[in-house]
């Protein structure tokens, strides 16, 4: 651990010494109008046609504010930027854009844990007061963190009403707040899911205290900086009011649009406050389901449904949502916060990706089964199932 510490610890001056996820804010990003030429899929061209122009008619009918990726087994066969960044600046949205990802930042968070895990760091059943000595309930485990089953109460409440919006805080200063307001469990550990953003700002704390590192620091050296990821990082609140382009969040009332401004909860890290663009998600989501980022058999367990006390499962893992749609199963996570909704969403059968992140307040979850129900019905003849996918349990 010792070794592992020294090794974060010589990168945090380089990673602190420049902004990171900047630099290519303006990369040119425009609609993809017309199918790839070189197309490995062996879809029609003039099926791939007609379904960027459902597609395209979906994202005007719910008016869709940000960008969307699709990708079958890798290969990008749709990606868009539509509107503004800032609507007071007219920014125009690109391809490269970075969005808050909300509660589709848990992924993250769940992986730096399975990490620390190959690492024989942790163990998931480990009681987090092995690692957080002021943790106030010696019955909870990691594992109860990850699949939600803790019974924490929600943080939120704390921060609203007994911090200061501007003063700075930390996942230390939410664990302190916890102690000090002697807030009791909602239910035994394991007799029932009950999601919990508490839970996975815990996690984070986890990783700070065992890695000695923050935990955005971590994020930037294990995931983003290996995977080539140049737009993802952790909220900043310097950064993100500093920089011209970056994407604000709106409330959408109507044709009103209200941005969102500073919030001490933005500080907290785990449940949110992953920023990322399409592409570095795709990027992403490809080395995690080909295995670059953890072991298969560590992936299969955090993609298997988390068992309660009395033997019930829940269509939850680890940082992922598990939901089997007739013959379709899905691995995925929606955010909701602060105007930014966000899904990532893969189905291993066909290998198809989506990816939506929008600033205005969209109906993520309706504008995904619709562009889902239009996959399907046009791509459905074209595609080969992977027998061997069978990581929903």
């Amino acid at each position: 651990m010792r070794l592992y510490k020294s090794f974060l610890s010589l990168f945090l001056i380089v990673l602190f010494s420049h902004p990171l996820g900047m630099s290519a804010l303006m990369v040119d990003g425009k609609p993809l109008l017309e199918p790839a030429i070189d197309n490995r899929l062996t879809i029609p061209r003039e099926i791939l046609k007609q379904t960027n122009e459902k597609i395209e008619q979906s994202l005007k009918k719910y008016r869709f504010n940000g960008t969307a990726l699709i990708a079958i087994k890798g290969e990008v066969v749709y990606e868009t930027a539509k509107g503004y960044a800032n609507f007071s600046t007219k920014t125009p949205i690109e391809l490269e854009s970075s969005f808050q990802l909300a509660s589709a930042s848990k992924p993250f968070t769940a992986l730096s844990i399975m990490m620390l895990k190959e690492r024989n760091l942790l163990n998931y059943d480990d009681k987090v007061t092995q690692y957080l000595s002021d943790f106030p309930y010696a019955d909870v485990s990691i594992r109860n963190l990850l699949n939600h089953t803790a019974g924490l109460q929600n943080y939120m409440y704390l921060i609203d009403n007994f911090w200061s919006n501007d003063k700075t805080i930390s996942n230390q200063d939410v664990l302190d707040l916890i102690n000090k307001h002697n807030l009791p469990l909602n239910h035994l550990p394991g007799r029932r899911f009950a999601y919990s953003n508490t839970g996975y700002a815990i996690l984070a704390l986890i990783v700070e205290k065992i890695t000695g590192a923050p935990f955005g620091a971590f994020l930037q050296i294990e995931i983003f900086d290996k995977l080539g990821m140049q737009n993802s990082f952790v909220y900043d609140r310097k950064r993100i009011e500093e920089n011209p382009y970056q994407v604000i969040g709106y409330n959408a009332t109507g044709r009103r649009l209200r941005p969102f401004y500073h919030d001490a909860n933005n500080e907290i890290l785990g449940d949110k406050s992953v920023y990322s663009s399409v592409h570095d998600l795709l990027k992403f989501e490809q080395a995690l389901n080909n295995y670059e980022l953890v072991d298969q058999s560590t992936l299969e367990e955090a993609y298997s449904k988390a068992m309660l006390l009395n033997h019930n499962f829940v269509n939850y893992g680890f940082g992922w949502r598990l939901k089997e749609d007739g013959a379709r199963s899905y691995i995925f996570h929606n955010g909701a916060w602060h105007g930014f909704m966000s899904t990532i969403t893969y189905e291993p059968k066909t290998e198809l990706t989506l990816v939506l992140l929008n600033n205005t307040s969209a109906s993520i979850s309706t504008v995904k089964q619709d562009l889902l129900s239009i996959l399907h019905h046009q791509f459905s003849p074209y595609l080969t199932e992977n027998s061997d996918s069978d990581l929903v349990e």
